[in-house]
């Protein structure tokens, strides 16, 4: 017997119509296929019937077609991905309660009143894991954006706080380096300090660089020049260090009683240096110096005792230029104006001079305000008539007048008023009550 090709093998089939059985060839089976992917898909269930309204009072069984059977509870429609809403139960069926799933133990169960400040069912009364209530929608944003802004100006503050120690780190590594060397000092002479002065006094240590110069030190050599208040420094990188000079202000021209010698007086309180007095024919030498502190323009303090010794750069301490100091910050800066000299020969017995030539006796420096508004009653009462005030006691003051009403300015300095001719004018002395 021949095996036919392909594999076929021979078997026995039903009985042919000869009666002998009938040869059959059984074909090869198919080889097995792979399964494929296929997605099912889920029906959608569709939505239940609405239950019909029935009428109060009709009995169950009219709503249906077979008569006495029970009416079947209509199915609530579901979404796969959605919980049903729980229907309100029927009357007279058992009523099904939620329990909170979050609540766990020791949290405390919600209450069905509103929270203190919020409105009635603003917010259901549902507890998170720390026992909170949960907030509504909009103050989770509230607070969500609260704590963004915090992590900014936090975030912002540690990053000042990185630049700020990189920069600290950076100026401490270049501090001495050669890098910003100083090697180019530039300092330009002022009115008073010349090339010559600044090289006797100033040195620049070796090893100094723009971000480790001593200011300090550089001040208090280069200030050993009376006329020296102060240096400011400025920085040119990478090697030129410029320093500024500032001078002292004069504030006064003061001249000694005994001889012809002045001390400028600056306006740190401190003597600069002295200068002489160049006295002209017939000139005397209050004159010489009220002439001589007005081209400086300063006041003028005359008549300071032999007591007092200056020493440039050294401080004015004396008592007599201390109650000077007080009577002039004491006046008010329209009286002040009209003051041109100050007659200090004791703490005592200060005087001052206007520049109409009035001289006015002050004494010790107390009841200022007082001794300024009676003096200024006095030249207003007697306009260019007045030669002479004294304030000492404001409370009893007393003024000399002219007898002349052609009257001409004094020199300000020796307080005498010169008339028509030259001479003193015939004068009296009046009395001056405050009170009156």
């Amino acid at each position: 017997m021949s095996i036919p090709r392909g594999g076929a093998s021979l078997g026995r089939g039903p009985a042919g119509p000869s009666g002998k059985p009938r040869l059959s060839a059984k074909k090869p089976s198919a080889p097995a296929r792979k399964p494929s992917l296929a997605v099912k898909r889920t029906p959608a269930p569709k939505a239940a019937a609405r239950p019909m309204a029935r009428p109060a009072g009709a009995h169950p069984s009219a709503a249906h077609p077979r008569q006495g059977a029970k009416p079947r509870k209509p199915i609530a429609s579901q979404h796969p991905n959605r919980r049903s809403a729980a229907r309100k139960p029927a009357s007279g069926s058992p009523k099904l309660e939620l329990k909170n799933p979050f609540v766990g133990i020791g949290a405390k169960k919600p209450s069905s009143k509103p929270a203190a400040g919020g409105a009635q069912g603003s917010a259901p009364g549902f507890l998170n894991r720390g026992g909170a209530p949960i907030s509504s929608g909009a103050a989770a944003r509230e607070q969500h954006q609260k704590e963004g802004r915090i992590k900014l100006v936090g975030g912002v503050a540690v990053l000042i706080c990185v630049l700020g120690l990189a920069a600290l780190v950076a100026f401490f590594a270049l501090r001495d380096s050669a890098l910003f060397s100083a090697d180019n000092v530039i300092i330009e002479p002022s009115t008073h300090v010349s090339d010559a002065d600044i090289s006797n006094l100033l040195t620049v240590p070796d090893g100094t660089t723009l971000l480790n110069v001593d200011l300090a030190n550089l001040e208090s050599q280069i200030k050993r020049d009376p006329w020296v208040e102060s240096l400011e420094l400025t920085r040119e990188f990478p090697h030129t260090l410029r320093l500024t000079i500032k001078e002292q202000e004069l504030e006064a021209f003061v001249v000694m009683s005994s001889g012809s010698l002045g001390w400028y007086l600056g306006s740190g309180g401190s003597w600069i240096e002295p200068a002489k007095i160049a006295v002209a024919d017939g000139q005397s030498i209050n004159d010489a110096a009220l002439q001589k502190a007005r081209s400086e323009g300063v006041l003028l303090i005359t008549g300071v005792p032999a007591t007092v010794d200056p020493q440039a750069g050294c401080a004015a301490t004396d008592d007599v230029l201390a109650a000077v100091d007080d009577f002039r910050n004491g006046f008010s800066s329209d009286f002040s104006s009209m003051i041109v000299s100050y007659d200090a020969s004791s703490a005592d017995a200060i005087s001052c001079i206007l520049e109409n030539g009035v001289q006015i006796s002050l004494g010790s420096a107390a009841n200022i305000s007082a001794k300024e508004q009676v003096a200024q009653a006095l030249l207003d009462k007697y306009p260019g008539q007045i030669t002479y005030i004294n304030v000492r006691n404001p409370s009893s003051a007393s003024v000399r007048r002219v007898g002349s009403e052609d009257v001409t300015q004094g020199s300000g300095a020796d307080g005498q008023a010169a008339g028509a001719g030259g001479q003193s004018s015939a004068s009296s002395a009046d009395s001056y009550s405050s009170e009156g």
